[in-house]
């Protein structure tokens, strides 16, 4: 039995395609409202591997705009949000699988790899994509898993898990394989253990209730709690790839600080478990006894709701914060406007303070150099330019045209050798 309100779907592949062509259309409009990021800009100028050339590809194809940047992660997020419904089809029912797609969805997490440059959605992908061919052929998915391994450290934790898993199941040769693939890719890519003893286990947990949203996390370390302990069924490889990650990243932050990108993607993989562990209480009692756990799901997807809330209209936050610079998606803010409003005013080269700023702006066409100063901070002489969010200036960079009357004066007191007003180098 299915909600009610969902029932009326007899085709669930036309309610799948219907919701991921709404999610693609809400990131592709989102995706606009974020400038480059100075982590991002450095990747797109300066990294010849793999994800650098998708970006630069990407800004050929589509010019380089806000949209360019992030839609090869959008394409990737819908594609692993599809992949999450097939992997969920492997002992859920289409209407559970749908839930559990769209949870995944959802997550707050989940959204940030979609619109941020990093290799979150690409080791989900690499773990759905081994899951569904380990039901195929342990071979090709081993083969496939490997590969993957040859390219990037991201996937060490899912050899972890999948090396578990098969000593669980008592396949040795199977065992001896994952031990083996596990060993090669930490001699090629290493992993740090020899950090001091520091306590980061609540800075890492902290992390994880954000990408969840803190009572879908919660929900998660009791889903599996439920399939270790309580589910009379056989543990499924999922399990093993999104917990282990977990539990070994908890375990290794209590002594030293991670890098959370190399574990969480896997943990965010676990809605089809959390969806089949909340089914099964739902199911297991008549309608009229429903009650606790409707009101489960309310505050869940409702805590969710709000998560999400505060991470897509963000933009009020500058309203109630006195230093702007605070604002946890300032990185993302103001680059394109700036630069768009240096354009009208006939810039197109200008020498800045700040070297963060400056491979932002380089991005949409305002290169370094020239005769123009831009600050960040307040320059004698200098005209402001005011950016605004509801009515309240949210940025300010103050800009010295090649035409101003300071740089003017300036000139002629260097030509008669007078002394100048000292301005921060650029």
């Amino acid at each position: 039995m299915g909600i009610p309100c969902l029932a009326i779907f007899s085709n669930y592949r036309a309610l799948v395609a219907l919701f991921l062509v709404l999610d693609a259309l809400f990131l592709g409009f989102y995706a606009n409202t974020l400038s480059i990021s100075p982590g991002e800009a450095k990747l797109f100028f300066y990294d010849e591997g793999a994800l650098g050339k998708t970006l630069r590809f990407s800004a050929d194809l589509f010019g380089r705009t806000n949209f360019a940047l992030r839609a090869p992660f959008i394409a990737l997020h819908i594609f692993n949000t599809l992949m999450i419904y097939l992997a969920a089809r492997i002992g859920l029912s289409r209407f559970d699988s749908f839930l559990a797609m769209v949870l995944f969805a959802l997550l707050p997490g989940v959204n940030s790899s979609a619109l941020l440059v990093n290799g979150a959605s690409i080791a989900i992908s690499a773990a759905l994509i081994f899951i569904l061919l380990y039901q195929k052929s342990t071979i090709l998915a081993f083969s496939f898993l490997f590969e993957a391994s040859m390219m990037n450290g991201i996937f060490l934790a899912i050899w972890l898990g999948v090396l578990i898993y098969e000593i669980k199941e008592r396949q040795f040769v199977l065992s001896a394989a994952a031990a083996f693939f596990f060993a090669v890719s930490i001699g090629i890519w290493g992993f740090d253990f020899g950090h001091r003893p520091r306590g980061y286990f609540l800075d890492i947990f902290g992390l994880y209730g954000a990408i969840f949203s803190p009572l879908i996390f919660a929900y998660f370390i009791y889903a599996l709690y439920w399939f270790l302990f309580r589910a009379k069924e056989k543990i499924p490889l999922l399990w093993f790839i999104s917990a282990v990650p977990f539990l070994f990243s908890m375990l290794l932050s209590l002594r030293q600080n991670l890098a959370i990108e190399e574990f969480a993607p896997y943990a965010a993989v676990s809605t089809p478990l959390m969806v089949r562990s909340f089914m099964n209480s739902w199911r297991v009692r008549l309608p009229q006894f429903r009650r606790s756990q409707k009101t489960i799901a309310a505050v869940l997807f409702g805590s969710l709701f709000l998560t999400l809330l505060v991470i897509f209209f963000h933009k009020p936050l500058y309203m109630i914060l006195s230093d702007s610079n605070r604002h946890f998606a300032y990185n993302f803010h103001f680059a394109d406007e700036l630069a768009g409003r240096l354009q009208k005013l006939g810039i197109d080269r200008v020498k800045c303070d700040s070297e963060r700023l400056a491979i932002r702006l380089r991005y949409y066409g305002i290169e370094k150099g020239g005769e123009n100063r831009l600050y960040t901070t307040h320059a004698e002489g200098a005209e402001p330019l005011n950016f605004k969010v509801l009515g309240r200036t949210a940025a300010t960079f103050y800009l010295i045209g090649r035409h101003s009357d300071f740089l003017l004066n300036l000139k002629e007191r260097r030509e008669n050798n007078e002394t100048t007003i000292i301005q921060e180098p650029l």
